[in-house]
């Protein structure tokens, strides 16, 4: 393990120089901290400018290293550059590799830098800079690349076709679980068999076979026909593939758009992009192909992927009377999204049991909270402050079917066991950018207790306030026209959408003329409420 250097001095035996001050040790500017889809040919390190308190001292040299991350601790150092003059920026070409000839993917990495002055014989180094941890993209940036479309084939078999369609509809909107059924996924030339296929969808957006129906493909399945567990595969990194049929969004992009507004405010949600989508060799037409929110979409968000993460639906609060009050009850609407089975292996020592026990602790420490007593109490063991950025940005985005609102639907509640707070990560956000929600028209109860109270009101008003400015800023109005232009041609010869492309050219025209007003209905609610 390396141990920081502090301030070499390269000066001669005959102590004809005068020490010399170290400058000062510089800051990695970028990557950007924990960064996770780091990819090595695209790494550009940044520096901060160079400072020495000598202030005639120039600029002599800059070394930087990559180190390998085991359990937390750098422990090998695996490529590193030494630059000649007033250098404050490299790339993995500008250095050579201590081992291999790349960073392996989803790998944990810190880097780090140190200058030189320019003293001749008494030039010195400073200090080591702070690491900087990253993580290497594990190759899901090309399968989410938003400027790409890409082709998804599926294969469903004569044997799963009618057992697949004949659970396309839930019995209304409540939680229903389906059955995988054996197929297979093409991509870019490589399929996958035997992977796991089942429709996906609520009550407003499922569809059967013969109609634009939405899917869930489990690359690493396993087959109940098949003794033993199944192999661990994945497709670019990805072990799921949820692929969205947008048939209650006409536009088919709010949820590239919604994703990448709550990831500038980092609120942890998913990743999108635009595919068109084959069944049979068939041409289905243009899907949203969403992260989907396991394992390794908590690794990308959270100190630890070995929580507990459950799902809320249809009406379902963070309330204890909507826990079950057994174990392995599935049969609420918050249920389990990890499962004990035989081939779950056994947990890293801290991990949370797989059952409702973790659950049912959080929402009773919610509910134990008093009148009065609930903000900012709550940011103890709960992401409040990310709470707030989502709430408001939802708000604006009047998704009045998530947590916060009426419906109290699409929404999946993480422990993370390093930190020991829980977070809500929103989805289902395709009925978006449309209509007029009211921000304080809250039905969850993290809502509700947050407005009880004036200074929880007053630091909800202000996130509303900030998003609102940052929505004008980040110019959304061209970024919807850019995934309109990416898009259209597909999405108007799309043989299986429910509107003509009349209504999707209205549709979209709606979707802009919504980011135009929408800040400016939000500073006429935030002034008749006194913000």
């Amino acid at each position: 393990m390396l141990v920081l250097a502090t301030a070499l001095v390269a000066c001669g035996t005959d102590d004809t120089c005068e020490l010399d001050t170290a400058p000062v040790a510089p800051k990695v500017m970028a990557p950007l901290e924990d960064r996770i889809d780091v990819v090595a040919e695209d790494l550009v390190i940044d520096l901060s400018p160079f400072s020495d308190p000598d202030a005639d001292d120039l600029h002599g040299g800059t070394e930087i290293e990559i180190w390998y991350v085991d359990h937390g601790v750098p422990s090998d150092r695996v490529w590193s550059a030494s630059l000649e003059g007033a250098v404050t920026q490299a790339t993995i070409a500008d250095g050579t590799f201590d081992f291999g000839t790349d960073l392996n993917d989803w790998t944990k990495y810190v880097v780090r830098a140190r200058y030189r002055d320019d003293r001749g014989d008494c030039s010195t180094w400073s200090d080591w800079s702070t690491d900087l941890a990253f993580r290497t993209d594990d190759g899901s940036s090309y399968l989410f690349d938003p400027e790409v479309i890409r082709e998804v084939r599926l294969t469903i078999p004569p044997e799963s076709w009618d057992p697949i369609n004949a659970e396309a509809r839930p019995p209304g909107c409540v939680p229903f679980t389906r059955t995988y059924h054996r197929g297979s996924v093409s991509f870019e030339g490589e399929t996958y068999e035997d992977v796991g296929l089942h429709i996906k969808g609520g009550c407003g957006s499922a569809r059967d076979l013969g109609q634009k129906a939405s899917f869930k493909v489990k690359i690493d399945w396993d087959d109940p026909l098949v003794e033993g567990c199944p192999d661990d595969r994945k497709l670019l990194g990805q072990k799921h593939l949820t692929l969205n049929n947008n048939v209650q969004d006409r536009t088919a992009e709010h949820e590239r758009l919604g994703y990448e507004l709550y990831q500038a405010f980092g609120v942890p949600t998913p990743r999108a992009a635009t595919v068109k989508l084959y069944v049979n060799d068939t041409y289905w037409g243009v899907y949203t192909h969403v992260e989907s929110v396991d394992r390794r979409f908590l690794s990308r968000w959270f100190e630890s992927n070995d929580g507990m993460l459950y799902e809320g639906t249809y009406w379902c609060d963070l309330t204890p009377d909507h826990v079950p009050p057994t174990e392995t009850d599935d049969s609420y609407c918050l249920t389990r999204e990890f499962k004990d089975d035989a081939c779950t292996g056994e947990l890293d020592d801290g991990a949370d049991p797989l059952t409702y026990t973790p659950l049912r602790d959080f929402v009773g420490r919610i509910a134990a909270l008093p009148a009065g007593g609930f903000y900012p109490e709550i940011e103890e063991f709960f992401d409040f402050d990310t709470f707030l950025s989502q709430w408001a940005i939802e708000s604006l985005m009047s998704h009045w079917d998530g947590y916060v609102f009426s419906i109290m639907n699409n929404y999946r509640v993480y422990h993370d066991v390093v930190t020991d707070r829980w977070s809500i990560i929103p989805t289902g956000i395709d009925q978006t950018f449309s209509g007029d929600q009211d921000p304080w028209g809250v039905s969850g109860t993290l809502g509700v207790k947050c407005l009880a109270e004036p200074d929880c009101e007053a630091a909800f008003a202000a996130r509303l306030a900030v998003v609102s400015a940052r929505f004008v800023s980040m110019e959304m109005s061209d970024r919807a026209a850019h995934i309109h232009d990416q898009i259209a041609l597909d999405v108007m010869a799309d043989p299986r959408k429910e509107y003509d492309n009349s209504a999707y050219a209205d549709a979209y025209n709606g979707l802009i003329d919504f980011i135009g007003w929408r800040p400016g209905r939000l500073d006429e609610i935030l002034r008749a409420h006194g913000f």
